[in-house]
């Protein structure tokens, strides 16, 4: 048994959360900017989907794990909501008005978008992280289109207090089941998606409710959410079977090279959870017995540490850098990709300023109640910014 109560610190999850963030940012650079032309462009959105859509599943999977690594028995629910809440909603907001901002100001719409625009009930739904629980386009359409996956992770925190005592309470054999039939109901999940239809959107070859329901709806990316869960509790109880890093990485290669022959609905992100798992507990047990390597590094950290910063704020500033050169010039190709390259180093700048000078103050100033902070801490002003070894 490892440590059942999380105790080690696991920096190499928090360097994954910037391989996480960085593929995010590249695939949306590259495809969502509309910087090439326009038969390069499509073979670069074909290219860089899997990218984004992969990445958003190692976060709801290493989200899960985090949580239940690091969760201590008898815990409020109260203290771990409003730790969530101050954790998630002060970027989240910050995001919502640069989009805002940008769409107030534009002069043309952003290729960036969904569809190029916003809406009152989409930018409404956005802020108060509801936009994903209905296949309405309209509420889709809010200031700041990745904000969708922080409105599931809204939805997993809300559960998380019930969830964790129901799978800490399993035996061995319950957790090997469990996790068994949770990468059966998310490779399942798919299949039933491409059943809904639904109107098709523009530049989407999938129905409406067939990409509302396997890409976004948030009980359905839960089952991510609870594998991450369940494989922390598996590596806690020393019920992991350790895979060898060439056999996990395989796994994900190997995924992301069939991605083409899979249908679309699998590209969306319940092909690769499985495999991040793999690679999440891999790291752990590593991290665990001191033989941390790349990832754990302090450069790599501090950017993890950023991570959330980057992934919420780098969209309206793509936005804004694109409308800045006009939406609808097309750069030669060394030139696109020096642009590309220039909008993501601007993003992390961004985004490490943000994480330091408004994240992490807000969280030491919110995010514990000051009746739980210890008195030598008050009066010496050292205070956390998370209780937890890796923050999400």
């Amino acid at each position: 048994m490892l440590s059942p109560t999380g105790s080690e610190k696991l920096p190499s999850l928090t360097g994954l959360r910037f391989l996480l963030a960085a593929c995010v940012l590249m695939a949306h650079a590259l495809s969502g900017s509309a910087l090439f032309s326009e038969r390069l462009q499509a073979v670069l959105s074909v290219a860089a989907a899997p990218l984004a859509t992969s990445a958003v599943s190692g976060f709801f999977v290493l989200s899960g794990f985090v949580l239940a690594w690091s969760y201590r028995p008898g815990e409020r629910a109260q203290a771990f909501w409003r730790r969530r809440f101050w954790k998630i909603y002060p970027n989240h907001a910050l995001g919502w008005v640069l989009g805002a901002i940008f769409f107030v100001v534009a002069t043309a719409p952003s290729p960036m978008a969904v569809d190029g625009s916003a809406t009152v009930l989409g930018g409404a739904a956005e802020l108060l992280l509801m936009k994903v629980w209905v296949p309405v386009p309209e509420a889709f359409n809010g200031f700041n289109d990745p904000s969708w996956s922080v409105c599931c992770e809204a939805f997993f925190y809300l559960l998380f207090p019930v969830l964790i005592p129901v799978v800490r309470r399993l035996t061995r054999t319950g957790l090997r089941r469990a996790w068994l039939a949770l990468s059966c109901a998310i490779l399942t999940f798919p299949a039933l998606a491409m059943g809904l239809g639904g109107r098709t959107l523009p530049g989407w070859p999938l129905g409406l409710n067939t990409l509302w329901f396997a890409y976004v709806f948030p009980p359905v990316r839960l089952t991510e959410f609870l594998l991450g869960i369940v494989t922390a509790r598996l590596v806690q109880e020393g019920a992991w079977s350790q895979l060898n890093a060439p056999t996990r990485i395989g796994a994900l290669a190997t995924v992301l090279a069939a991605t083409p022959f899979l249908p679309l609905t699998y590209c969306l992100g319940a092909s690769y959870a499985v495999p991040f798992s793999l690679i999440i507990a891999g790291l752990t047990v590593r991290d665990v017995q001191g033989r941390s390597r790349l990832l754990a590094r302090p450069a790599v950290v501090a950017l993890g540490e950023a991570s959330y910063a980057l992934y919420i704020v780098h969209f309206p500033l793509f936005m804004s850098a694109r409308q800045a050169v006009g939406v609808n010039h097309r750069f030669a190709v060394l030139n696109g990709f020096l642009f590309a390259a220039g909008l993501m180093v601007a993003a992390q700048a961004v985004a490490l300023l943000v994480h330091r000078r408004y994240e992490r103050p807000i969280q030491a100033r919110f995010a514990r109640s000051t009746r739980a902070v210890a008195p030598a801490a008050l009066s010496t002003g050292r205070l956390e910014y998370n209780t937890a070894p890796v923050s999400d």
